[in-house]
């Protein structure tokens, strides 16, 4: 089996008719659903809230944060239905605290607990439609084609020209037949690196192109109130996601609304990082909430059925590629004031409006020379690697029982710091993963290079001491440069062998066309150059902030060491 397969033609459904897609089961059975799912939140909850005081304090801190949301962070997406709802709460909790019987009280507030996972449930919940889904299908692969043979500038002429199709951009590459036949005898749930606003429909479209089925996955509840895409994201699978809220009982709800949905058989997808990276780094650190409703259902999966009958669950990790990211300038901006606190300032920039996201999506594909997707490896929910059959391999090679991790003495067991343990560890290998998939681009490597050959000629200053430094100080001689890149590049190529990371064809040929062909896309749309030849033939920066944010993306490697 080809490992590294690329794809170059869209790949037949491994489920051909939708209707039999498990998310299109889900939706059809979203009462059912919805009742497990809110009946898991309140036995969980009412396990912490084992006294009617602490359940009515927990009442009164929701309503309290729900109405400083809605008073102090408002959003679009808050409805005059919201403030209702949470009006007639402040009502009940206000009889309920009148009332004397503790056990009186107590099954008051449970059914205000209820009615307010009633409510969160209701808002999050997603649907899918066939209708929409097959016309997204058709339409957005036709407009991602176009997009790609238009020129930067060029708006309208690229819906008429057609040289290109989305696979000449789309450098699609992994283990696909593996995953493929994972997606026949399980549940499988992407977990992919996250650096640009377009990742989404990126990874979206990705998905159809291998021929998985739909996946359902949250979607910041902001974007349900931009027009066209509020209109299609939930009847396509996403679910709501409200970020300001972080009371128990909605992050609970949340957590058993993707247990419930894994268990069920929706294959899922996860930006395990939680955010678009500002540092431009390949993440180190990932939010394990919804790692573990991964575990969690396995967990519940085999309760539920014999092992071989029992559904497993699959993480694939992928890395998402540009030569370039609109947003680099914002985001190193937000990492700098967050690690520097008082010795940087930042300057905001963002994509929110519907207007600025489509400029967004149209400007990335029409300049970008590819996109690379590159698919990890397989692997369980403990972080064992699995073969082409589903089977769990661990680390020294042997075939191993996944309900083996979940068994104490021969039985099924519940062990909540057993499985962050398992969560943790999956994080972990999930990291690696990013790391030996990730594919080295061009420019990256030019900016790599680039930013330790400047770090080291101005050695005695701190980080921010050198981002400060004025860029007409800062001249890189390109022989020498040559000479570094050389050198990098050569270890690079050692670690490609090795199998600790994977190459883009350009890397692999003359020295000097890879430089330019690096320098020529990394600074498409920036308004200052992070890096360019001058009129000597040698290499400047115009902007060192985005020049750092581009070299970050091959830390990790220990390639620093390797500088003359």
């Amino acid at each position: 089996m080809d490992e590294h397969q690329k794809v170059k033609n869209r790949l037949d459904p491994v489920i051909p008719e939708i209707a039999e897609w498990p998310i299109y089961k889900l939706s059809q059975d979203k009462e059912s659903f919805l009742s497990e799912t809110i009946s898991k939140t309140v036995d969980s909850l009412l396990e912490s809230y084992d006294s009617a005081d602490k359940l009515h304090s927990e009442l009164k801190s929701v309503l309290y944060q729900e109405k400083n949301r809605l008073t102090k962070e408002p959003w679009k997406s808050d409805t005059p239905e919201e403030r209702i709802f949470w009006s007639e709460i402040k009502r009940q909790i206000l009889l309920s605290d009148k009332i004397e019987d503790d056990k009186k009280k107590y099954k008051t507030d449970k059914k205000i607990l209820q009615s307010i996972l009633d409510f969160y449930a209701n808002e999050i919940v997603a649907n899918f439609d066939i209708k929409k889904y097959s016309i997204a299908r058709r339409a957005l692969p036709f407009l991602f084609s176009r997009l790609m043979n238009a020129s930067p500038g060029n708006k309208f002429r690229f819906l008429f020209n057609s040289k290109k199709t989305i696979y000449d951009k789309f450098n699609i590459s992994g283990p696909i037949d593996h995953i493929r036949n994972l997606a026949k005898k399980g549940t499988v749930i992407v977990v992919p690196t996250h650096f640009s606003n377009i990742d989404s429909p990126t990874i979206g479209l990705v998905i159809d192109i291998i021929g998985l089925p739909a996946m359902t996955y949250g979607a910041g509840i902001n974007l349900f109130t931009i027009g066209i895409l509020s209109r299609w994201l939930n009847d396509l699978g996403a679910y709501k996601l409200d970020r300001r809220r972080k009371n128990k009982p909605y992050l609970e709800l949340l957590k058993n609304y993707s247990t419930v949905a894994i268990t069920r058989g929706a294959h899922s997808l996860f930006f395990p990082g939680g955010t678009r990276s500002r540092s431009g780094q390949i993440e180190k650190k990932l939010k394990l909430g919804l790692l573990g409703t991964a575990l969690e259902a396995q967990r519940q999966n085999l309760l539920s059925f014999q092992e071989d009958t029992a559904k497993k669950i699959y993480i694939v990790p992928v890395v998402l590629n540009y030569h370039f990211v609109i947003e680099a300038a914002s985001l190193i901006d937000q990492h700098l004031s967050y690690e520097g606190k008082e010795q940087f300032i930042a300057e905001r920039n963002d994509f929110s409006t519907s207007y600025k996201l489509l400029k967004l999506i149209f400007k990335v594909i029409t300049a970008n020379p590819g996109m690379t997707i590159s698919f990890g490896n397989p692997m369980d929910v403990v972080g064992n690697e699995v073969n082409f059959e589903g089977n769990s391999i661990n680390n020294i090679g042997q075939a191993v029982s996944i309900k083996d991790y979940f068994t104490r003495n021969g039985v099924m067991t519940e062990d909540k710091q057993r499985d962050q343990v398992y969560t943790s560890i999956l994080g972990d290998k999930i990291v690696k993963q990013f790391l030996t998939a990730n594919t080295v681009l061009s420019s990256h490597l030019v900016s790599f290079v680039a930013f330790e050959m400047i770090q080291k000629e101005f050695k005695n200053l701190d980080l921010y001491q050198l981002l400060r430094v004025p860029v007409d100080e800062i001249e890189i001689d390109f022989e020498e440069f040559k000479v570094e890149f050389n050198i990098i590049k050569e270890k690079i190529i050692d670690l490609f062998a090795e199998g600790k990371l994977r190459l883009h064809d350009r890397i692999k040929g003359d020295n000097e066309d890879t430089i330019n062909h690096g320098l020529k896309n990394l600074g498409v749309y920036h308004p200052s150059m992070p890096l360019v030849k001058n009129t000597n033939g040698n290499i400047i920066t115009q902007d060192m902030k985005v020049l750092y944010f581009y070299h970050n993306r091959l830390l990790g490697y220990g390639l620093e060491q390797h500088f003359s």
